[in-house]
């Protein structure tokens, strides 16, 4: 047993062979989690930035303009057109408020334009019973639709609904895209979807999230993960070497 008064002389390494193993297989993945973090961030920051900037662009008015094919992600749009009421895709599993519910599409001609345009109309609540579809009140005549264009992003889980092709309407689907539109409508679709703004006609409770997770929140669990990688370093050290009585012999 060391005395008190005794120092010890020199950093000595006291290795113990399973805490390293442990060490060494946690670290890196504590390390790449952090980094994971910031990258997602990163992403999600890039996606607050473009939508903050086309929000503020002058809205899509005309309809070659909607087809010129420029970027129009997130950019207001007052689009003329006729609806389809005959063919409506519910889209499942949207919660709203904790409450499960569905999200109501439907094509839209728009005169002038070959490719029709996905309108997104938003949520409405779903019955306790699955067999029971929503109830949606047909868009009558050529109107004025408000809202924002959207195509959808990269990524995400997608469950597979089983359906390849429509045999009646209305059909409920697990996912769609303006990609797949096309193959359930068999027709083709301008690449971006309107999702309406809830004083537009035919809207029904609409407002989407630009993202789910902010990115400041990202910056948060990376910094968390870091932490726990320096604190994993700091604990390796101190159980592998005399350093603690170390520092303490040297007060």
């Amino acid at each position: 047993m060391i005395d008190s008064t005794q120092k010890i002389h020199g950093f000595k390494w006291q290795p113990n062979a399973k805490l390293l193993v442990f060490s060494l297989l946690m670290l890196p993945l504590l390390l790449s989690l952090g980094s994971w973090q910031l990258q997602r961030g990163d992403e999600k920051q890039q996606i607050v930035d473009h939508h903050a900037r086309n929000q503020q662009l002058p809205p899509v008015v005309s309809a070659k303009e909607l087809a010129s094919g420029q970027d129009h992600q997130y950019r207001l749009a007052w689009i003329r057109g006729t609806v389809d009421n005959q063919r409506t895709i519910i889209l499942d599993n949207k919660v709203k408020n904790g409450r499960p519910g569905y999200e109501i599409l439907q094509p839209v001609t728009i005169s002038g334009l070959a490719k029709k345009l996905l309108i997104n109309r938003g949520w409405t609540e779903a019955s306790l019973n699955r067999d029971i579809l929503p109830s949606i009140s047909p868009i009558q005549g050529e109107v004025q639709l408000r809202g924002y264009l959207y195509h959808a992003l990269k990524g995400g889980y997608r469950l597979d609904d089983g359906i390849r092709q429509v045999q009646d309407w209305p059909s409920r689907v697990g996912w769609v895209t303006v990609e797949r539109a096309e193959e359930l409508f068999g027709e083709s679709f301008l690449p971006y979807q309107l999702r309406l703004d809830q004083d537009s006609v035919g809207a029904l409770k609409t407002g989407w999230t630009t993202v789910a997770v902010q990115p400041e929140k990202h910056l948060g669990y990376a910094v968390q993960w870091f932490a726990m990688a320096i604190t994993l370093l700091i604990l390796t050290i101190m159980a592998n070497s005399n350093v603690v009585s170390w520092l303490k012999t040297h007060k």
